[in-house]
């Protein structure tokens, strides 16, 4: 290709539109452990505590009518922020997509899950996906996963459906359907 067109050899790929690209002997490792710090800074929760889980436990879609509305525009930059962190983070994928339902008008309890989500990330900083290089690919693996929370959405009782496909113990499809 040099000799077709005006080309510089930058060495091996180690940052691309915010993912970084980690080799170990193990494999490459896929992060975004810059982006979500910079996500940290941005909304002021660099330094609070972490959490263990990405959601609470049992949270429910219901709305309560007298609750307190947040500022629509602050809600939809942290979900933006957080829809492109979930690329390589299929961790807290399923919580986001929950709270990313009430963008148009989200309320104080759907901010507070924002908030646990950007907790967890602060003691996930260093999560990615590892690619494994170390495997022979004479006998592929591959594992799926699928479940469902039949009419779990109390409002119109439709269900969740979720396929997890891992190939060679990376994960390389994820989809969450109502």
């Amino acid at each position: 290709m040099k000799s077709e067109f005006e080309m510089t050899g930058l060495g091996k790929l180690a940052y691309f539109l915010g993912m970084e690209i980690l080799r170990t002997s193990k494999g490459l490792i896929l992060h975004q452990t810059k982006y979500a710090t910079e996500i940290l800074k941005r909304f002021n929760m660099l330094d609070c505590n972490s959490a263990t889980t990405p959601t609470y436990i049992n949270i429910r879609n219901e709305v309560k009518e007298k609750e307190e509305s947040v500022d629509p525009t602050l809600f939809r930059k942290l979900i933006g922020s957080l829809r492109y962190l979930c690329q390589n983070r299929p961790d807290i994928r399923y919580s986001v997509e929950m709270v990313s339902k009430f963008m148009s008008n989200p309320l104080k309890t759907h901010f507070l899950v924002v908030k646990r989500i950007l907790r967890y990330i602060n003691g996930t900083l260093h999560h990615g996906i590892l690619f494994s290089t170390g495997k022979r690919f004479e006998q592929l693996n591959m594992i799926s996963y699928s479940d469902a929370n039949w009419c779990g959405h109390k409002i119109d009782r439709r269900s969740t459906i979720v396929f997890v496909f891992i190939l060679q113990g990376a994960l390389i499809s994820l989809s969450f359907k109502k």
